[in-house]
């Protein structure tokens, strides 16, 4: 996880998405090595763990994750530790224990509910405590060497606003292209029922024809006891809204056909006979995002902190030398 990081993407822009559900790993998961680093196996299910890991936590790259990113992950993570040890910048126990509650606190649970949490997806606690120490530990490395060197110009931070005013458009547009922005038709719904005891032929063709002369008759949702009157044991059922373009397409054309007020039917339902009455049609539209604009000083952060990624980047790159993989799934190797 990088601590540091709020991307200027992030300042503009709220895309709605979902992620794919964490299945329990299988045996076979757990005992296949995928690669040794440092003398450490790391196998499918730790994979697996690691992508549940950073959906847990919100820390999910752009452009997605997959297990072979998240061996690429695993192994910086190896790099960080080694590197962090090599300084002897390594959080200590408390360090630890404040900047785990911290995020279980920025996350509205405790301590406890976050291991809880995690476990629930397949996520050992050392497995989350190790992801939080190589990122305290490798901010520190970097941090320490580089805070000096990284400056901000005016003219840079312009220029990162021009970008977020000028992609601002874009987010627009690929937010309102999706099918969920779209406005849906709903229709508001109420059973009418006629109970049947048994399944006596002649009593249900007796139901159905007194349906009809139910639904002959009604001409709005609380006309239904005029409607009903001289006809034995009408019952009114529960009141309901439907996405009108998930009906039945037989249904909703005979709906839209008889209007607000009326039914259609008769069918033969749970209880009886049935007729299903349209009580209103609205529409409904999602509301448009709202987006804001960033202030400087979060744009001066925004671009700081890509700084501090191209140089993070670099230092990973060059200590990724000092470290021993070996592939044993050749699929994964870079």
């Amino acid at each position: 996880m990088n601590w540091r990081r709020l991307s200027a993407a992030a300042l503009f822009a709220a895309l709605l998405a979902w992620a794919p559900a964490v299945l329990p790993a299988t045996p076979a998961q757990a005992a296949t090595i995928i690669a040794i680093v440092n003398d450490q196996p790391i196998t499918e299910l730790d994979l697996t763990s690691r992508i549940a890991l950073l959906e847990i936590m919100d820390d999910v790259p752009r452009g997605g994750m997959d297990k072979k990113k998240a061996l690429l992950q695993l192994i910086d993570q190896a790099v960080k530790i080694q590197e962090a040890k090599r300084y002897n910048l390594l959080p200590s126990d408390t360090d630890m224990k404040d900047r785990i509650k911290r995020l279980a606190e920025n996350m509205k649970l405790t301590v406890d509910q976050l291991y809880a949490k995690l476990e629930a997806k397949g996520v050992t606690k050392q497995a989350f405590i190790d992801y939080v120490k190589a990122g305290m530990g490798f901010n520190r490395i970097i941090q320490g060497k580089y805070a000096q060197q990284v400056k901000v110009s005016d003219a840079e931070i312009d220029a990162k606003m021009a970008e977020i005013k000028a992609n601002i458009g874009q987010e627009q547009a690929k937010i309102m292209s999706d099918p969920r922005m779209k406005p849906i038709t709903v229709f508001t719904l109420m059973e009418v029922i006629l109970p049947i005891d048994g399944d006596d032929p002649m009593l249900m063709q007796s139901r159905a024809i007194e349906a009809a002369q139910v639904m002959q008759r009604l001409k709005s949702c609380n006309g239904l006891k005029a409607a009903s009157e001289g006809i034995f044991n009408v019952k009114k059922g529960k009141t309901f809204e439907a996405d009108a373009a998930k009906l039945p397409p037989t249904m909703r054309a005979a709906l839209e056909k008889g209007g607000v007020g009326r039914a259609v039917g008769p069918m033969r339902g749970k209880g009886g006979i049935q007729l299903i009455a349209l009580c209103g049609i609205r529409k409904l539209t999602p509301p448009k995002p709202n987006f804001t604009m960033p202030t400087r000083e979060q744009i001066e952060r925004a671009v700081i902190n890509e700084k501090y990624d191209k140089l993070e980047e670099q230092y990973l790159a060059t200590a990724r030398d000092k470290i021993y993989v070996e592939y044993r799934d050749p699929s994964y190797a870079q």
